[in-house]
């Protein structure tokens, strides 16, 4: 389940933000203290319920309260009188405090109801009260029994009260979720996790500690004799000092015979690591909480690069404050390829001022934070016709000089720096060597570092193209396909040529034997893990080698299989067009004057 848009009132330094559209990777940009991060600390307040008298707004009346109202999107249906007119799911949690400093919060739910005082909130009432509304409205109905559900009974309800209309109603939420998940095998509500600046990446806060609580209570499970055995011995020894206390109360209560405990042990509750570092000139091991700044930030790389590897089916969303901070242009380089490999499946709110996270975003997720007499406001492509320029201003984000180098006589744009590496390999397999005046550039359509580096090009004259996956066989491909064709069209406009892989991304043109080399005697690939052009090869390899093996193998980006595999291979891997691949078809392209 997805954020589609946020709306703000009087939290930290906003008095009103409205439908704030947000995407899955979405960058703040702005000076110090403009209040970049305050949808990051808004969204750890309605998840996590982190909220403190310091987050409210200063200029908040008597009246008035903390609100933040958050409206999913789904790609499973649900039934329309659990949304809004929109077809959101549509949540607001509200904060005050008590006159006691109690912080109270309360949950609200806004939906497309029906017209009627009589028949209302049907999902967010109990079972009891919809059979009463199918009695009210003389529909026949069965209480219980096969295929009997409360999503069936609201949906004759539905059925049956379409003369009545419909009208926007907001209830308090306290069923509606539980309903919503009880009815829905698919619905949960997403983990929020927040980096923050100022904690770096704090081992042990919860954040951490949960994405790591699945192998511990794997472990607890393997090993539940142990546990059983823990509790037994517990009971027992409860049981005996108990019946010594028994005996004193007799005195007292002549007729009380035992006093039992009863035992309860929350294992899952009970585990919590810390970690150090064992380096191999040092003796001892090192408490990473001894270690710098820059290097807990290095463990943040490699922790989103083992989410990224994760299958997991809950839905994330991550807040990042500066994750630039302490980190070499080159890491920043590695973080962001695993951001934008789990925002495939997460959604990312990063607060940045570097061009390198600011530069990878999409034009239309990028959100501009300005301060006006102590009060935030937010910008972005719906509410500022020059967003690029501002962003590109505020940040410095500078094209490639490398375009102004007489020796490069072609661009060649791709979509990240995956992408770069793989073209370099394609050329040497295949043609033997990468030409010397030709330069690859990562950034995606849709980015700024693209409009910067294309505006250049067509400034000195320089010819370029861009080569983008097919995204064939994607859940979103047919999103995919529109923006494509505005991409291409853009590129035309700015004077430039393009190309599309015929498979959906370069993951497809793994080849199985290198692959099986690569992995070597330690496992061997199943007869049913097949690379099509289509599949979705990441999720493939995850299902049919990670999982049963328990390898270390990489499924995005893997260039020791590509490194592996033979010019032969690379063409059998490529897309067969007539008497030729794609791949050289494209290659041919690159080299044209």
């Amino acid at each position: 389940m997805k954020i589609y848009d946020i709306s703000i009132k009087n939290f930290r330094g906003i008095k009103n933000l409205q439908n704030l559209k947000v995407g899955d990777v979405n960058s703040f940009v702005g000076k110090n203290d403009s209040g970049k991060s305050n949808i990051l600390k808004a969204l750890d307040a309605f998840f996590n319920d982190k909220f403190t008298a310091h987050d409210v707004f200063k200029g908040i009346t008597d009246d008035e309260k903390t609100e933040i109202t958050i409206r999913f999107e789904t790609e499973e249906l649900i039934n329309s009188l659990a949304l809004d007119v929109e077809g959101k799911i549509n949540l607001k949690k509200v904060f005050s405090f008590s006159s006691a400093g109690r912080l109270v919060k309360e949950l609200f739910y806004s939906c497309n109801d029906i017209n009627s005082e009589l028949y209302s909130n049907c999902w967010g009432i109990k079972e009891a009260e919809i059979n009463a509304y199918l009695s009210s409205l003389e529909i026949e109905f069965s209480r219980s029994g096969r295929g009997v559900t409360n999503i069936s009974k609201i949906e004759q309800i539905d059925e049956n009260t379409q003369d009545l209309g419909r009208i926007e109603k907001e209830y308090l939420a306290d069923e509606f979720l539980k309903n919503l998940k009880k009815q829905y095998d698919f619905f949960e509500m997403p983990d929020y996790s927040l980096f923050d600046a100022e904690q770096d990446l704090n081992i042990g806060s919860t954040a951490f500690q949960t994405q790591f609580k699945p192998i511990a209570t794997q472990s607890l499970q393997n090993n539940s004799g142990l546990t059983s055995q823990i509790e037994t011995n517990v009971q027992d020894d409860l049981e005996t000092e108990f019946s010594i206390i028994t005996e004193f109360m007799k005195r007292n209560v002549p007729n009380l015979e035992k006093i039992k405990p009863s035992v309860s042990c929350n294992w899952g509750n009970l585990v919590k690591f810390d970690l150090s570092l064992k380096f191999s000139e040092d003796v001892f091991d090192i408490p990473i909480a001894n270690k710098g700044t820059g290097f807990k930030r290095l463990l943040m790389v490699a922790y989103f690069e083992y989410l990224a590897q994760k299958t997991t089916k809950r839905y994330q969303i991550f807040g990042i404050e500066e994750p630039e901070t302490f980190l070499h242009p080159e890491l920043q380089n590695d973080l962001l390829d695993s951001i934008i490999t789990l925002s495939e499946n997460s959604q990312f709110f990063v607060t940045t001022h570097s061009p390198v996270f600011a530069g990878a975003t999409k034009k239309s997720n990028i959100v501009v934070v300005k301060k006006e007499n102590e009060i935030s406001h937010y910008f972005n492509f719906e509410n500022e016709d020059h967003i690029l320029d501002v962003v590109i201003k505020e940040l410095g984000i500078r094209p490639n000089y490398n375009l102004l180098n007489d020796n490069y006589r072609k661009a060649v744009f791709v979509e990240g720096s995956g992408d770069v590496k793989f073209w370099e390999k394609a050329f040497q397999k295949i043609n033997g060597n990468f030409p010397d005046d030709i330069l690859i550039i990562p950034c995606g359509g849709d980015q700024v570092e693209f409009f910067v580096n294309a505006a250049l090009c067509r400034k000195i004259n320089r010819k370029f193209i861009f080569i983008l996956d097919s995204d064939k066989g994607a859940v979103d491909y047919d999103s995919k396909l529109v923006n494509k064709a505005s991409l291409i069209a853009k590129v035309e406009e700015l004077g430039g040529e393009f190309d599309v892989l015929r498979k959906r991304e370069i993951e497809n043109y793994y080849s199985k034997d290198a692959m099986q080399r690569v992995i070597g005697d330690a496992f061997a690939l199943p007869t049913e893990f097949i690379i099509d052009d289509y599949s979705d090869i990441k999720e493939d390899i995850k299902t049919h080698i990670l999982e049963p093996s328990g390898l270390n193998f990489k499924t995005k980006n893997n260039f020791t299989v590509f490194d592996e595999m033979t010019k032969e291979e690379w063409l059998e891997s490529a897309f067969v067009i007539e008497e030729t691949t794609d791949l050289e078809m494209i290659i041919a392209k690159i080299l044209e004057d």
